[in-house]
């Protein structure tokens, strides 16, 4: 899909609260893990019913699939007990990244999710190709690339994070794209390009410049924390993660590496 710089869409205030309004529900349950499998399904079947009632069957229909898809899927990437949690933070503390995909149980279902949010996604961009447009599909693209299998990887190559750095080339200021960018330094180990000091920096400026709502600000905390947790410095990570439990207080990741830390601080 070829990438239009030339023709920006600008989101505006209504079509946005409109999709706020239907997807942040479903969000908020997966990020709070408040919900159990039965629930998230029966809220995400509410969730694209109420967009095809109350969203018009254009870009912005595509955009809310693509939201509440692309949710069933963190769902389902998510680990579901902190003590798990804690185990994977000790194997990725040891350097085992390897050992990682072995955590993700549901990775079947949370791929199917993320296809799903695929092509909704790549509706919006075909729709209406502008910043918010490439910087979800490049999101949703790299949950795969994660998750994915040998052949996920070769079809999606570096189009994950091309199409982040299209959405900032449409917009700079994009808040998301910019926690993107920042995460992607901040969750990576430093042999595989990460980078600690410069994603607090991008952190740090986001922050200044305001307008985070409440998903960007859990995100930011809980990459404080993984540049923290990447240098060992303990005691600064886990206080990130804990204002991160501020934000959800459920949530598994932020609670399982939380646990981890506690262990070694003894």
């Amino acid at each position: 899909m070829a990438a239009t710089l030339s023709v920006p869409y600008v989101v505006t205030a209504e079509s946005s609260r409109a999709v706020a309004g239907a997807v942040e529900p479903l969000r908020d349950a997966v990020y709070g893990h408040t919900l159990d499998e039965t629930q998230i399904r029966a809220l995400h079947k509410v969730t694209l019913e109420r967009i095809s009632i109350e969203i018009e069957e254009t870009e912005n229909g595509c955009y809310a699939r693509a939201l509440a898809n692309y949710f069933l899927g963190r769902f389902y990437q998510a680990l579901k007990t902190r003590g798990e949690m804690a185990a994977y933070a000790a194997e990725l503390r040891a350097g085992r990244y390897l050992a990682l995909k072995g955590y993700y149980h549901e990775r079947d279902s949370a791929m199917a999710a993320y296809r799903a949010a695929k092509k909704d996604a790549e509706c919006y961009v075909e729709l209406a190709p502008g910043a918010e447009a490439h910087r979800l599909y490049g999101e949703i693209l790299g949950q795969m690339l994660f998750l994915g299998d040998i052949g996920d990887i070769i079809g999606i190559g570096t189009k994950a994070r091309k199409n982040v750095q299209i959405a900032l080339e449409i917009d700079p200021s994009l808040t998301k794209a910019r926690i993107q960018e920042a995460s992607r330094l901040a969750y990576s180990p430093t042999r595989y390009g990460g980078d600690p000091d410069e994603a607090r920096n991008m952190y740090r400026s986001i922050l200044r410049d305001g307008g985070v709502d409440r998903e960007d600000l859990f995100n930011i905390y809980g990459g404080f924390a993984m540049a923290s947790f990447m240098e060992e410095e303990d005691e600064e990570a886990l206080s990130w993660f804990e204002e991160a439990l501020d934000i959800y207080p459920g949530n598994i990741f932020s609670a399982g590496m939380a646990d981890f830390l506690r262990g070694e601080l003894k």
